[in-house]
């Protein structure tokens, strides 16, 4: 995360700004997301988010690490076995997320995103991303169960 993304026009810290500035990379709010579920393997991970690359999967979780969002947790090094889950912190940022889907059910109907997502059907079910979240291009899926 840049510094300059977290600091006021005079040169301070400002604790809003950097958490807008964390939240604004592409794929943390999702991450975020998908790990409300408990433990996830990188691969399932990588398939659930959708669209990430791995690289820059990788480099996420490594900064969400780093700010002890995310813990990383080698079950086996042959072969090769990674599990991912959020920390205290990481489920305390995750409940504050949860006013964005009350916001989405009351702003965003399904009627009113369709057409802005590519190939996507005229009518969408509304209100429940089930258990597991759907793909959407560049949101943050949202639980009628949050």
């Amino acid at each position: 995360m840049e510094e300059k993304l977290t600091l006021t026009a005079d040169g301070r810290y400002c604790p809003v700004r950097a958490t807008l500035a964390l939240l604004g990379q592409k794929w943390v709010p999702r991450i975020v997301y998908e790990l409300q579920g408990g433990k996830r393997r990188f691969n399932d991970l990588s398939g659930i988010v959708g669209g990430c690359n791995s690289r820059t999967l990788r480099d996420r979780l490594k900064e969400l690490e780093d700010l002890d969002i995310v813990r990383r947790e080698i079950v086996s090094e042959n072969p090769p076995w990674v599990e991912y889950e959020l920390t205290d912190r990481g489920r305390s940022l995750a409940e504050a997320l949860s006013p964005l889907a009350s916001w989405g059910r009351e702003h965003l109907p399904s009627t009113a995103v369709a057409p802005l997502i590519s190939g996507a059907p005229a009518s969408l079910s509304a209100g429940d991303c089930g258990s597991a979240a759907q793909p959407v291009p560049g949101g943050i899926p949202v639980s009628a169960g949050e």
